[in-house]
């Protein structure tokens, strides 16, 4: 899941969000979550459900959409770039398709 981009990837882009969240955990990747602690938490919330999806409403999609332009009309930063590649910008060899030797 983006969790960097969590607003348009996922709110945005699937109408779901995710209702529940742990006090006290960062909001970010699980996997990247320093300490067992904060882990347990995650998962003892997930397990009893007190963390869960939630689906949205076309129209909640639409304020939701809404309110992110008018944050970046503000200047906010809402998505964060992707790293580019790095090789991007870099000349690559066209692949010569194989000769059948239909002489064989």
């Amino acid at each position: 899941m983006n969790y960097t981009n969590y607003e348009t990837a996922i709110v945005e882009a699937y109408g779901v969000r995710l209702i529940g969240w742990p006090a006290g955990v960062s909001f970010i990747n699980p996997s990247n979550i320093g300490t067992v602690g904060d882990i347990h938490k995650l998962r003892d919330a997930l397990k009893t459900r007190t963390c869960f999806w939630s689906a949205l409403s076309s129209a909640e999609v639409k304020a939701h959409t809404a309110e992110l332009d008018v944050r970046w009309l503000a200047g906010e930063v809402i998505c964060e770039p992707q790293k580019k590649c790095s090789d991007a910008g870099v000349a690559r060899k066209r692949k010569v398709p194989p000769r059948s030797n239909k002489n064989n």
